[in-house]
């Protein structure tokens, strides 16, 4: 849940941005900190920290693919 702090940034996002969808200003925080963080991996070579590689997003789907047809069956059951 978003504290005080946020919900002030999301009202003001809203006003600022509207039409876009909600839950890009609770996260705008987290965007910025993720963006700022590739951006200085891109010019320094350095590894960006707490940020999913290829090969981990690529771990994410296989597992994802694996699991899909085991909760469907159960979500049937």
């Amino acid at each position: 849940m978003p504290d005080e702090e946020d919900e002030a940034n999301v009202s003001v996002l809203e006003a600022k941005y509207p039409g876009a969808m909600p839950y890009f200003f609770s996260q705008d925080p987290d965007y910025i900190t993720v963006k700022e963080r590739v951006a200085k991996m891109c010019v320094t070579g350095e590894e960006a920290k707490d940020i999913a590689t290829i090969d981990i997003a690529i771990s994410a789907l296989q597992i994802a693919e694996y699991l899909t047809p085991l909760m469907q069956k159960e979500l049937k059951a």
